[in-house]
């Protein structure tokens, strides 16, 4: 869990230094784009968040979803910022584990013996059951 707290904030430093100055966009030819920065970040807190909650499971499909994200924009990320992003991102996605377990079948009950003599009344036992007349 320590282990993907420290990889969302090496990822959030890393996505906020990026793009997170003031600077008008125009300015910041050599960062990532502000709003894509911060879409980032969020994600990653979403990921940390749902690591804290214990619901790997979800974390883990969010870190992917980030990952495939990153590498899908990774042209809007300037060269010198590509691979320490990568990088984070891949940790992340890394050190997240989902443990699916199947869940177990109910064990069944034992059969009681079948009585084949005293069940429904046949061979004419007399109990309403058989071919009384």
């Amino acid at each position: 869990m320590w282990r993907i707290v420290s990889a969302v904030a090496l990822l959030t430093v890393v996505a906020a230094g990026c793009g997170g100055a003031d600077r008008p966009q125009r300015l910041a030819v050599h960062e990532v784009p502000r709003a894509l920065a911060q879409a980032w970040e969020s994600r990653a807190s979403a990921i940390s968040t749902a690591a804290a909650a214990g619901d790997n499971c979800s974390a883990l499909q969010l870190a992917n979803a980030l990952r495939a994200d990153v590498i899908a924009k990774r042209q809007m990320v300037p060269l010198r910022l590509r691979t320490p992003l990568l990088t984070g991102v891949n940790a992340l996605a890394s050190r997240v584990t989902c443990v699916v377990t199947a869940p177990t079948p109910p064990k069944k009950q034992p059969k009681p013996p079948h009585d084949h003599h005293d069940r429904h009344g046949h061979h004419g036992h007399g109990d309403g059951g058989g071919n009384e007349q």
